[in-house]
């Protein structure tokens, strides 16, 4: 007998509560997305960085381009540019994919892996920005500085 009284005694164990609705479909579910997601970010990362380098390549190799008679201009977008696509979507379209199809909420999932994709991003060009000294987006061949200053 419960201390309340015979009608409490049972509340709650008939069936009568509320059961929180599951936000993952399956537990396995939401374990591979948040693997995906951190491995992503840290494809996400070095994809930048890669960017970086093809940049800082662009703007060391213009000297040497213009004495050549060549250009460098848009090597940087092409080597660095092109496989940053390519890792947003190899990361982008397996976290979506998850996310729309294992969770309850097909909305949800999409803004939650349309999130993780953009905290990736966020931290991947800060530390990409500490690496190269602040000048990940300013490194270019127009930026390159030929000749000996001073003579």
């Amino acid at each position: 007998m419960s201390p309340f009284g015979e009608e409490l005694a049972g509340l709650g164990t008939q069936g009568n509560e509320r059961q929180p609705s599951a936000v993952w479909l399956f537990k396995s579910a939401s374990t591979w997305f948040w693997v995906v997601a951190v491995v992503g970010l840290v494809l996400i990362a070095i994809a930048w960085f890669w960017y970086g380098l093809a940049f800082s390549e662009e703007m060391t190799e213009r000297c040497k381009a213009v004495v050549a008679g060549s250009s460098q201009a848009r090597a940087g977008a092409l080597l660095g540019g092109f496989p940053l696509v390519v890792t947003y979507v190899t990361v982008g379209v397996p976290l979506i994919a998850i996310g729309a199809s294992q969770r309850s909420r097909r909305g949800a999932g999409i803004c939650l892996a349309l999130a993780v994709l953009l905290v990736a991003t966020v931290f991947a060009i800060v530390v990409n920005e500490i690496v190269w000294g602040g000048q990940l987006f300013v490194m270019s061949a127009e930026h390159a500085v030929c000749g000996i200053e001073g003579l």
